[in-house]
This record gives structure tokens, C-alpha cells and sequence, in this order.
């Protein structure tokens, strides 16, 4: 399929090479289904003409020349994640209204160009749930994107559900419906198959046209503010490396003791630095359970450490030093504060009010056009009305969340008996009465 194929095969653990396997069982089917895609929908915003397919650094500069000229383009990637530490960037996809084309990153090794266009906020960038997307271009230019609309996070602002995947999004808003694709496939194989190239540009043909009529409900709604808002706050991307929330998840499935934190803390640090220069995702380096049982027994030796089931016997050869010497330095640490739970649990009448609440709350979001799911959660909710009782009750959500403008202000008056709003049924969709 491509050089180098069955070296790397050998090289990673047995799950990922169940992955490769699969996504070798959808590039096959990729071949079969070139006849029967849609044709391209005609619209001034949807590019016409083929799509471009970019293997060399001079194209590439060309067309981001031409891109520097629109008002707007759309930007995605495909990419294999589960294998190496970095997602693979194989294919880079831009289009605005006039061109479209595929950047083949199996080619181009140096991607620079591209990202730093995507993280100018003098050009306005559209990306489709592109938080991965988006995370290379950081690593790149070294800092966040700026002006980038998520399309799939404003659509939850216009009545349409969160998340919305883009097929339902350009049915919606162009009118148009897409030929289904493989996106779990071989993207770093070459050649890609035509329904591989389809699916890729179908991934932003259609985001300036998109984009143009969820603008247009925005504003009409009143909430394009609230959008733009959240897609700042929504894409700024977090650390590759989250120790807390790796700690949390961990946590979550095995308890573990104050005195054990500290140790856990410094394996998962060391697993993080061993899975960068192996160039390996982190929980295929060590699995989660392996490394919860490693802050248990604190093995403080190599022969302790080949005990611990699950630790790849070639990670213990190459780094079991490093690992015990981690265990070591968490076991020098003074015990740690486990995380702290919520102040009380609900009862039965805590249960039925919550969920009164939801509905509430749901029902008001949806008279706004707002889809719930995006704006809050029931947990949300429950911890905020089981801290009421405390001597400084916490707000809904921030004073500087959109949110608290859409529903936190209101939901609290309402509480208190201070609130009441009415909804009418107009068109098929609730609206609120004022």
C-alpha cells in the first residue's frame, strides 16, 4: 500500500494495528463507490471547476496567494491520530468560493505556510468541528488561531442540535445532500481513490455557502454575538500533555490514596515525555491501568517494575530507569488532597427539581434558538443548585459567560420566584413570547 507499511506494523502495539487493519478494510471499500456521488451543487459560493490536488511548494504558494485575495476560506485536514503521538497530517484541505483544492502533507512536508494563513485573524478561516484541526497549525506558528468561525458551534445557535455533523448542516443550510464518505480510511496511502478525494473536498466545498446563510440567521436571531464569542473561547486549544484531567479520568475508574497521588502524578509526567520521543500515543505507551496499578505497588526496582502487568516489555528495556525513577520522586512527595467531591448529594426531591429545571431551562434555551446541549448540562445545573444553600452561592455560569446572559441571569430570578417567561409555538419551532 506504501513503503514502510509492514516495518511500522511490527513496531506498534497489537490495538494499533487493529486500527491499520481497519482502516485498510475502508480504503478497499473506497474503491467501489466512485460512480455514485453527487454531482457538485451550482452556487456562486460553491467552487467550480476540479479540485486541485497540491504535491509541490510552488502550487501550494500559488494557491495560497490566491486565498490571501478572498474575504474567507475553509480549512480542514485528514489525519491518522491513533498511531503516533502527533496526529499524521496527510491531506490538508482549503476552498473558497472560487477554487478548491488538497494539499498532499505526505509531499509537503512543511506545512508552515498553510498554518500561519490559518492563524492571521486578517483572514477569516471556517472549519468544521476543527479543534484537531487546528491543534497542528498552533504547534506550528506557536501561538492560537485567531478569526476562525466553527461553523458546527454557530449552528447551535440557529435552532440546529449540538453537535450537528456537516451533513446535516449543508442539507440544512444549502440545501444540498452529500454522498457519504470514509473518513476512517488509509489517508497516507497514494494514490487516494476518487471517493477519498470526493469525501475530502466535500469537507469545505460547501463551508463559505454555509457559512453565508447561518451569518444571516445568526443576526436575525440576535445571537451571532454569542457564536463568535464561543467559538474564541471553544478554540483555544489545551496542552497536549493535561495532567489534571488525566488524574481525574483515572481517578474516576480507580480510587486511589493521598499518599499515592504524588506518585502518579510523576508516572504519568514520565509516560508523557517516554511517548514523545517514541513517538506513540500516551495511553499505547502505557495503558491507563498499568499506570494506576505502578502508583499502587511503586515498583522501586526493574524487577519489580517487569511484575506490573501491561507495561510493554520494550518500554521497561528502554525507559524502565526512567519510569522507576519517577515512582521514586513521587514517593519523596508529601501525600496529596484528593479532589474534592461535591458538597452533598441530591436526594429524591433534589432529583425531581433538577430535572424540572432541565426542562425549563431547555424549553427557554430552544425559544431562543439555542440548542441545550451547548449551553449547558445537567450536571451543570445540579451543582449549581445543590451549592445554593452555601453562605456564597456560586452563579449559574460566569458574569463574562454569553451564557449567563442567554440563561443564568434569568434562571436564577426564576428561582427565586422573581421570573416567569411564556413560549408560542410558531412554524414548528417554540418562540418566546415578551
Amino acid at each position: 500500500m506504501f513503503d514502510g507499511l509492514m516495518l511500522e506494523k511490527q513496531l506498534f502495539p497489537m490495538n494499533l494495528n487493529y486500527r491499520r487493519k481497519k482502516r485498510e478494510r475502508h480504503h478497499e471499500a473506497s474503491h467501489d463507490d466512485a460512480e455514485s456521488s453527487t454531482p457538485p451543487l451550482e452556487h456562486a459560493l460553491v467552487p467550480k471547476g476540479d479540485v486541485e490536488w497540491i504535491d509541490d511548494p510552488q502550487a501550494l504558494a500559488e494557491f495560497l496567494a490566491h486565498v490571501k485575495t478572498q474575504p474567507l476560506f475553509a480549512f480542514d485536514t485528514e489525519f491518522i491520530g491513533e498511531e503516533t503521538y502527533w496526529p499524521k497530517i496527510c491531506v490538508v484541505q482549503l476552498a473558497t468560493a472560487k477554487r478548491i483544492a488538497l494539499v498532499d502533507a505526505i509531499a509537503i512536508q512543511d506545512l508552515t505556510p498553510v498554518y500561519e494563513l490559518v492563524c492571521d485573524e486578517a483572514h477569516l478561516t471556517l472549519v468544521h468541528a476543527g479543534g484537531q484541526d487546528l491543534e497542528p497549525a498552533q504547534r506550528a506558528v506557536g501561538r492560537g488561531p485567531k478569526g476562525v468561525v466553527d461553523v458546527q458551534i454557530c449552528a447551535a445557535f440557529a435552532e440546529m442540535p449540538w453537535p450537528a455533523g456537516l451533513e446535516k448542516l449543508v442539507d440544512h443550510f444549502a440545501e444540498h445532500r452529500l454522498t457519504k464518505g470514509h473518513t476512517f480510511t488509509n489517508w497516507d496511502a497514494r494514490p487516494l481513490t476518487a471517493s477519498q478525494l470526493r469525501y475530502a473536498a466535500d469537507d469545505v466545498r460547501y463551508l463559505p455557502l454555509v457559512w453565508e446563510q447561518l451569518k444571516a440567521r445568526l443576526t436575525e436571531r440576535g445571537t451571532l454575538a454569542w457564536a463568535l464569542k464561543e467559538c474564541e473561547v471553544s478554540l483555544k486549544l489545551p496542552q497536549r500533555y493535561d495532567e489534571e484531567g488525566q488524574i481525574r479520568r483515572i481517578l474516576k475508574v480507580w480510587p486511589l490514596r493521598p499518599a499515592q497521588l504524588p506518585v502518579l502524578r510523576k508516572v504519568l509526567a514520565a509516560r508523557n515525555d517516554i511517548a514523545l520521543e517514541e513517538n506513540l500515543p500516551q495511553r499505547a505507551t502505557i495503558p491507563d491501568e498499568s499506570i494506576m496499578e505502578l502508583a499502587r505497588q511503586k515498583p522501586t526496582t526493574l524487577a519489580q517494575l517487569r511484575l506490573i502487568k501491561g507495561v510493554p516489555k520494550r518500554i521497561v528495556a528502554s525507559h524502565g530507569e526512567r519510569i522507576v525513577a519517577a515512582i521514586e520522586a513521587g514517593l519523596l512527595l508529601p501525600p496529596e488532597r484528593l479532589p474534592a467531591g461535591r458538597i452533598r448529594e441530591e436526594t429524591a426531591t433534589d432529583r425531581a427539581r433538577v430535572d424540572a429545571l432541565m426542562a425549563i431551562a431547555s424549553m427557554r434555551c430552544l425559544a431562543q434558538g439555542l440548542a441545550p446541549g451547548m449551553v449547558f448540562s445537567r450536571s451543570d445545573l445540579s451543582a449549581w443548585w445543590l451549592e445554593r444553600g452555601a453562605k456564597s452561592p456560586p452563579p449559574v455560569f460566569d458574569a463574562s459567560d454569553w451564557r449567563s446572559d442567554a440563561l443564568g441571569i434569568w434562571l436564577d430570578q426564576f428561582v427565586n420566584g422573581d421570573a416567569s417567561f411564556a413560549i408560542r409555538w410558531v412554524d414548528g419551532t417554540p418562540r418566546m413570547i415578551n
